[in-house]
């Protein structure tokens, strides 16, 4: 737990909270890491090579971390976002495994392997290769005086901010204010709201976490929580209350030392079951046979939530198939953990290049970067942020073109190498660039204050990145550079260059 949270809170701080409780968990992740393969080889289950490899390079990435680590937690990070998004399918038996040969998932096993020890060995060597910076940073404002009534009152005005406009939003009375932008910019505007609710519940969240909120704040927090999740989620469109409740996970996460189970449970309980009926709901509202325009609203939620549940209630594992019309086996593949799945991607891949002869793509997705970083008020008609995506779909023959433009199919980081440039190199290229990224970062980042301008901006990184697991480069380039951009434009006006240190404390002699 940190030992104080104020303004000389130093990013270097936060990494020291996971590195001790990596290094209190390491020892039953490792044993974990080799007994899950055994119990699945003992079940004869053609899996476990799979899943040892994975294992392997996770705990091999945690523990060069663990020792070396002087800030952001970006690599192991990483590493577990990896293990999860591959491993669980083989865990969980996902269904869309069948259709794949045991040697295809322990290549697709030794693929999340090796690039995830590819990275842990480029951030070793970048930790030697970049120098930590001067403590100097752009300290906000707002800040300047040690008073954690003030940082707790600046989340809540972010939190109220982001409130409105969901409010608004859902009224219907945002569309005019966004008409009134010049061409392009809306997206802008929302990538700030985004920023900005991200960023407010991730400091209130951090002074719950750390026990200083009184019983009015935490009434707040918790409401507005809700209610934002509740506008939020209305489109039948779950990923943005995920990443709302990430940023609390993480602010608990890192001012207590202790991971919030509790609120996790209750966080994860509504959405897996709310995702069971999202695509009944989807076909009721959004399908081409659509009974009736989709226009949710602050008074029309009750009904819809109530549509909604009964939809999640009759998909539930067991109910009968009829009566949702649709069949067991798509009603399995319904579920949370079948949404928590990468391997799909990244076999599809390999079997694309390796049983059907595709050719690689040599790293044109990496090409569209930076056309796709010139704000689109500058060029109306620059390519799709999820222009990687449809190159990858339409070359491998996943979609033609014209369905790339009403449904995105997500590939992920791994599978986009791994079409790019093949088996293994494609691990390892990506490996090496997010390996040398993540200790740049870590390094330069490590004696920035949390409420500063360089903190903000971490903090933005660090979040996209951990919900980063669907994306494909061209897209998180993208957020990351909207984030960033935006964050400093609106911080600007209140920041000021200074050395944030913290006052030695020095007992007086008796």
């Amino acid at each position: 737990m940190l030992q104080v949270l104020d303004r000389y809170t130093q990013i270097s701080e936060l990494g020291g909270v996971v590195q001790r409780v990596i290094q209190r968990g390491l020892f039953p992740l490792a044993a974990a890491a080799v007994l899950v393969p055994a119990v699945l080889f003992f079940q004869n289950d053609a899996n476990w090579a799979a899943f040892l490899w994975m294992g392997l390079g996770t705990i091999f990435a945690f523990a060069l971390w663990q020792a070396k680590a002087v800030g952001l937690p970006l690599l192991p990070m990483m590493a577990a976002q990896h293990l999860a998004a591959y491993g669980v399918p083989l865990l969980s038996r996902n269904e869309t495994l069948d259709r794949y040969s045991s040697a295809s998932i322990t290549q697709a096993g030794v693929e999340v392997g090796v690039f995830i020890a590819a990275m842990a060995i480029a951030w070793r060597f970048g930790m030697e290769l970049f120098r930590p910076r001067q403590t100097q940073c752009y300290a906000l404002s707002v800040f300047a005086k040690n008073d954690s009534r003030t940082r707790r009152l600046g989340g809540i005005i972010l939190i109220l901010i982001a409130t409105g406009y969901n409010v608004l939003s859902s009224l219907q009375l945002i569309d005019f204010i966004l008409g009134l932008l010049p061409s392009g910019t809306s997206s802008i505007f929302t990538a700030m709201i985004k920023s900005v609710t991200m960023a407010g519940y991730f400091v209130v969240a951090m002074s719950l976490g750390s026990g200083e909120a009184k019983t009015g704040l935490r009434l707040l927090f918790w409401g507005t929580l809700t209610l934002n999740a509740l506008i939020m989620a209305s489109g039948f469109l779950l990923s943005s209350v995920t990443n709302l409740f990430a940023a609390v996970v993480i602010g608990l996460f890192w001012s207590s030392g202790r991971m919030p189970w509790r609120f996790i449970f209750l966080a994860t309980l509504p959405v897996a079951l709310l995702h069971l009926g999202k695509f009944e709901m989807r076909e009721r509202y959004w399908g081409e046979q659509a009974e009736e325009t989709f226009t949710p609203t602050v008074q029309n939620l009750p009904r819809y939530y109530g549509e909604w549940l009964d939809a999640s209630l009759r998909n539930l594992p067991g109910a009968g198939a009829e009566s949702s019309g649709f069949s067991p086996q798509k009603k399995s593949s319904r579920s949370l953990l079948a949404r928590v799945d990468n391997l799909q991607n990244l076999l599809f891949a390999i079997e694309a290049i390796e049983g059907q002869a595709h050719p690689t793509l040599g790293g044109a997705t990496y090409s569209l970067i930076p056309p796709l970083l010139i704000p689109r008020m500058f060029w109306p008609d620059k390519p799709r942020a999820h222009e990687g995506q449809v190159m990858l779909n339409v070359h491998f023959g996943r979609q033609d073109l014209n369905a790339t433009f009403t449904t995105y199919i997500a590939w992920g980081l791994l599978p986009e190498a791994y079409g790019n440039f093949g088996a293994l190199w494609g691990g390892v290229f990506l490996g090496l660039i997010l390996g040398l990224f993540f200790a740049w970062t870590e390094v330069l980042t490590a004696t920035k204050p949390l409420l500063s301008l360089e903190g903000l901006i971490t903090f933005a990184l660090f979040m996209e990145l951990t919900v980063s697991f669907e994306m494909v480069s061209s897209v998180l380039v993208t957020a990351l550079f909207q984030s960033g951009v935006i964050i400093a434009v609106a911080c600007i006006p209140f920041v000021y260059l200074t050395r944030v240190e913290r006052p030695e404390t020095t007992n007086s002699a008796p």
